[in-house]
């Protein structure tokens, strides 16, 4: 290593020892017309040669230090501040700042893709639960075909879950190109939550569970991105009725709708089973499902950690609050015009 150092050295000194030579070479053929004694003439050269060659050895030592900094880098140790020159500091400090660049870069696409991992994994695994369910239903119709029509709502239901569980993957995709799909404009808020309480319409038949809008004005405008907030409120109103829990109890989910200065604050409370309070601040966590995942298997912990993805990227601020048997309440603030800058 030390003699390849070296021989880099002297490729890179070439230059500046060739001119260095023959500067001295024309200035001794000068002097030679008043330097009568050769004697001198060789002293003079000797000197030159001894000064230059202590030279080189100190820059010989910069060099070998230059060097062995830049090895350190890649070796994830912090440089240190030596006496370089600043040529060399320079070099030095750019490599380190390209290289801290380069690891961050690296460590955010692996945790990308040990997220996606994860969440893969969990999807596979849920997506068998409903398809479990389907071959038990086909298979008690088989043996008994009068209930085909029940066999046919059971199976409905379970394309739905696989159809939510599906969406859910495709946002979680779709969130990591968001700007690519993102066009922020006015939109009527109460009239996307009336549009996406009629889709659901059959969801709160079946789990008696009922919606209640609280809003003064009949037209409330808020600036956000139509698609990708009706993915967000979806996703929450489908926690509402899923953890609500009615049964033969009949139960609501309340809408209300407010302005607070320059923002509308949109709140969803439901009368469901409600969440821990060691849960609660973990649960925009990805792949997080707390206690209540293990009484509702079909739970992937990555519903409202998107919500909470989509919330950030459109500028809203999201919030949760709970208690248990008493119901969930989560607060969207939206913006009711537009500022200068959005983030």
């Amino acid at each position: 290593m030390t003699l390849k150092l070296f021989r880099d050295f002297m490729r890179d000194h070439f230059a500046f020892t060739l001119v260095y030579f023959i500067s001295h070479i024309l200035v001794s053929i000068y002097c030679n017309y008043y330097i009568s004694s050769n004697i001198q003439l060789m002293y003079l050269l000797s000197i030159y040669f001894y000064v230059f060659i202590i030279f080189l050895c100190f820059r010989f030592i910069k060099y070998v230090s230059a060097n062995r900094e830049i090895q350190r880098l890649s070796e994830n140790i912090e440089i240190e501040e030596k006496g370089f020159s600043c040529e060399q500091q320079a070099a030095i400090t750019l490599i380190h700042r390209i290289h801290q660049t380069y690891q961050d870069q690296i460590y955010e696409v692996k945790a990308q893709a040990d997220n996606t991992h994860k969440f893969i994994s969990q999807w596979i695994h849920n997506l068998k639960t409903p398809l479990s369910v389907i071959d038990l239903i086909l298979q008690n119709y088989n043996m008994n075909s009068t209930g085909h029509a029940v066999a046919l709502q059971h199976i409905g239901e379970e394309k739905d879950k696989i159809l939510s569980m599906l969406n859910q993957m495709l946002k979680f995709f779709r969130l990591e190109h968001f700007t690519r799909d993102y066009t922020p404009e006015p939109v009527n808020l109460l009239e996307s939550l009336r549009s996406l309480i009629n889709s659901k319409r059959n969801q709160y038949i079946y789990n008696n569970v009922y919606p209640l809008i609280e809003c003064e004005e009949e037209s409330i405008m808020v600036m956000t991105d139509s698609k990708w907030n009706m993915a967000m409120l979806e996703q929450i109103v489908s926690n509402a009725i899923k953890y609500s829990d009615a049964g033969e109890e009949t139960k609501s989910i309340h809408f209300h709708i407010e302005r607070r200065g320059d923002q509308v604050v949109l709140s969803i409370r439901d009368e469901g089973i409600g969440i821990e309070k060691v849960d609660l601040q973990r649960v925009f966590q990805p792949f997080f499902t707390g206690k209540n995942g293990r009484t509702h298997h079909q739970a992937t912990g990555i519903g409202l950690y998107v919500c909470s993805e989509i919330a950030r990227k459109l500028g809203h601020r999201l919030s949760i609050s709970s208690e248990v048997n008493q119901g969930t309440e989560v607060q969207i603030s939206y913006l009711s015009k537009l500022k200068d800058s959005i983030m």
